[in-house]
């Protein structure tokens, strides 16, 4: 979480980026990235760069600029563990709005650059049990089941109403009663339906993943895919048939040991990584915070981080949850994103959402009716109607993401653990949405999810402080409030 400090004589701003970690040997390409990211890209917006030494670490001075107006502010950015900035003004009515935007400008440079470092990674999932087989490479089939069953399955929903269209075109008023119960169906059983999509299930007896990791230059990763991908799976069964089958830990001794059979380069530029994981400790403390009952959980093995809870109840629900995510994540920031899921399962939001899009479903019938009426439906209004009703969804829909985030951050105590999370997990959002502004396109998007920039500084605003009561309503209403200052 950034705090800003703000010291009066002489006036300047401070802020240590603690969710930004650095090597010591990195610390002059950190610098190079943010000064090509920020200034190369705006230079319209700088009066000068320059490189120097700060409290002996290197540093970059940027002086800001408003075109036509002049010089906004001096900001110096110093590498260390946690970069950490001044921003110096230069004229006597700077905002702190104005200072905390350069601020948190630097630190999306600084997570972009976390996020594109001059690295490739190839990861090796284990379980204690597993049944070994080839990997199979994810199918069609199984990325659109991955998106459609994504938080609330609202993404179902929501191509359901699309879907529910165009049959009624083909097939008239047979389609109101099918396509409801085809809903309601899917909604019972998608617990079920997801354990046959997932690669693995975790148990109290079976509670751990483990993730092997090796890291190259990113040059080397096409070479290495056309060199060693058709072996994995015998690295994978050796490494597996040598440490957990026989009940004990995987070790770098042994990893090391196995690669090295198949040749490949241990050392500075080449590294092994081990991560273990309890899955199941971790959704059990969070689960029993919100009195839940277990739910089932199980593994995609995809480098998408993410995860979802299914199910109209804590007692059929499936927690899934992808390898990406457990690569990314520290256990603190897993423990909020299940904190979050398990948010939508205690509110059956799941439920909520088909009781919403089968409601305006309802709604479209009668509309459709009173349009034919009046001699005004058409192929264009009948789209007119669908849009606005989508986007009304989409829109409704934050309104449980919001309240999730919310939850989450009450049950752990911790809303910088979920804010650092939606950071590493929503980088490609945040360059879009122009972090830390969020615009009304991020808003009106066809997305359940609220602007990721507005979710990270909602949770940094907490500082403690949660409302308890009515938190759908609260976050409702600061939706609302979302929405209405990104028209401004």
């Amino acid at each position: 979480m950034t705090r800003i400090i703000c010291v009066e004589e002489p006036r300047y701003f401070y802020a240590e980026l603690n969710d930004i970690t650095l090597e010591p040997s990195a610390y002059d390409k950190y610098l190079s990235f943010i000064e090509q990211t920020m200034v190369k890209r705006a230079r319209e917006f700088y009066e000068y760069v320059a490189r120097t030494r700060h409290m002996g670490n290197p540093a970059l001075v940027l002086r800001v600029r408003e075109p036509g107006k002049g010089p906004l502010a001096e900001i110096i950015l110093q590498a260390s563990k946690h970069p950490k900035v001044w921003i110096i003004p230069l004229m006597d009515k700077l905002k702190e709005e104005e200072v905390e935007f350069m601020i948190r400008r630097i630190e999306l440079a600084s997570l972009y650059y976390l996020a594109s470092r001059e690295e490739a990674y190839v990861g090796f999932v284990f379980l204690e049990k597993m049944k070994l087989a080839p990997e199979k490479t994810a199918t069609f089939r199984q990325k659109i089941t991955e998106k459609l069953f994504h938080g609330t399955m609202f993404y179902l929903f929501a191509i359901s109403l699309i879907l529910a269209y165009f049959l009624y075109v083909l097939l008239g008023s047979y389609i109101f009663v099918a396509m409801p119960l085809s809903q309601l169906y899917l909604l019972l059983f998608v617990d079920k339906i997801m354990e046959l999509m997932a690669d693995w299930r975790i148990n109290k007896d079976n509670r751990y993943v483990y993730i092997v990791t090796y890291t190259m230059p990113i040059q080397e990763y096409k070479y290495f895919l056309r060199r060693y991908y058709p072996l994995r799976f015998k690295i994978k069964s050796e490494i597996y048939a040598n440490t957990l089958a026989l009940g004990k830990e995987i070790t770098l001794d042994v990893v090391e040991k196995v690669f090295k059979k198949y040749n490949l380069v241990i050392d500075e530029l080449h590294k092994i990584g081990i991560k273990k994981i309890d899955v199941y400790g971790i959704t059990r403390k969070v689960f029993r915070k919100y009195g839940l009952l277990m739910p089932k959980i199980v593994i995609l093995n995809t480098s998408i981080p993410n995860a979802a809870a299914t199910g109209i109840g804590s007692d059929i629900a499936t927690l899934v949850i992808t390898s990406g995510l457990l690569l990314l994540l520290s256990d603190e920031e897993l423990e909020a994103v299940l904190a979050h899921e398990a948010s939508h399962i205690k509110n059956r939001d799941p439920l909520m959402m088909f009781m919403l899009s089968t409601g305006e479903y309802i709604l479209r019938i009668f509309v459709f009716v009173t349009f034919i009426y009046l001699g005004i439906a058409n192929f264009f209004t009948s789209l007119l109607y669908l849009f606005v009703a989508l986007l009304a969804l989409f829109f409704i829909a934050k309104f449980f993401e919001a309240r999730a985030d919310l939850e989450a951050a009450l049950i752990t105590g911790k809303p910088e653990a979920l804010s650092r999370a939606l950071k590493k997990m929503g980088i490609r959002r945040l360059l879009t949405e122009d972090y830390p502004r969020t615009t009304l396109e991020s808003w009106l998007n066809w997305d359940p999810h609220p602007p990721v920039s507005w979710r990270i500084i909602r949770l940094e605003q907490l500082k403690g402080k949660f409302p308890t009561e009515h938190p759908l309503v609260y976050s409702a209403k600061e939706c609302i409030s979302g929405l209405l200052h990104a028209l401004r």
